[in-house]
């Protein structure tokens, strides 16, 4: 046999840190919450546009010295700033600051109501459903019902703990880090499917081998395209996350958090899950032998 590490022997070990850092992700949504954005909270979007060019980060600095805890300073392609503050901060704190930074011409002021906000809100919430309810429905018709839950486990796993990250640095959460964490649970469960596909290839060649067996030999082959895939996308992620400026690197926060947890769920918490509970429920936990390759 080519086994060279014995991953499932440490499935123990890593069920206890996925579930250490589910729990804490849980306890921090549950008692800090989430800082959520003027899309879901509702808010001002005021648009100027400067009279002599100036740098973004003196927008910031200046909205920060003023008090304004919650905002969002974004450039457009015109020259002119759209300033993002959410419900309940002061407008004339925002109005103050960008007079300290020069002068200004007022494009637009205008307020998002909270129907708006949560109509975002309810879709957002919406989104993330389908993508879980079509990813179960598409793995369980790929492989066996069992094995689709293991994934779709692997990639809730993968979310709350992007989730509970966010939670813990308290950064913002609009509607761009939700299509960033829909992409984030679509990465986790190709580079489970890929395992699963080496495991039921596997299965079909050795058949005399034990389950368990099958999956670590099938986990160590893999390993170098996933070690590759990750290491290279994380390495883009985490340049974006440093040197992208403050509204990229809120979204790239979730692909840097997400590939770690999700390359660690795809090799330790998915297939261990499918072995233990097959063994649990007494069901045949082997993949189908017929599906699409």
């Amino acid at each position: 046999m080519e086994i060279k590490f014995r991953f499932l022997k440490y499935r123990y070990l890593s069920y206890g840190v996925s579930l250490f850092l589910v729990v804490a992700s849980l306890f921090l949504l549950f008692t800090r919450g989430l800082n959520l954005g003027l899309d879901f909270t509702g808010g001002r979007v005021i648009e100027v546009r400067f009279e002599k060019e100036v740098p973004i980060k003196e927008v910031r600095k200046h909205l920060k010295e003023k008090g304004v805890k919650s905002f969002l300073v974004q450039e457009t392609k015109e020259g002119s700033y759209i300033v993002k503050i959410r419900e309940g901060e002061d407008p004339s704190s925002v109005r103050q600051a960008l007079a300290q930074v020069g002068k200004y011409q007022l494009i637009r002021e205008e307020r998002v109501g909270g129907i708006i906000s949560e109509e975002l809100r309810r879709r957002a919430i919406l989104a993330i459903l389908s993508a879980l309810a079509g990813i179960l429905v598409y793995l369980a018709f790929r492989f066996k019902p069992l094995w689709g839950i293991g994934a779709l486990l692997a990639l809730v796993h993968d979310v709350l703990i992007v989730l509970g990250a966010y939670s813990l640095t308290y950064r913002e959460v609009n509607l761009e880090v939700i299509s960033a964490l829909l992409i984030v649970a679509g990465y986790s469960v190709a580079d489970t499917v890929v395992i699963f596909d080496r495991i039921r290839e596997n299965l079909r060649i050795r058949k005399t081998l034990p389950l368990e067996d099958v999956m670590d030999l099938s986990i160590n082959q893999t390993l170098s395209r996933t070690i590759m895939t990750s290491v290279t996308t994380f390495v883009t992620a985490l340049a974006l996350f440093i040197f992208g400026g403050h509204a990229l690197s809120n979204i790239m926060f979730a692909f840097v958090v997400g590939i770690v947890v999700g390359t660690f769920s795809s090799v330790f918490v998915a297939s261990a899950f499918v072995l233990d509970m097959g063994r649990v429920l007494g069901l045949e936990s082997k993949p189908a032998e017929e599906g699409a390759s």
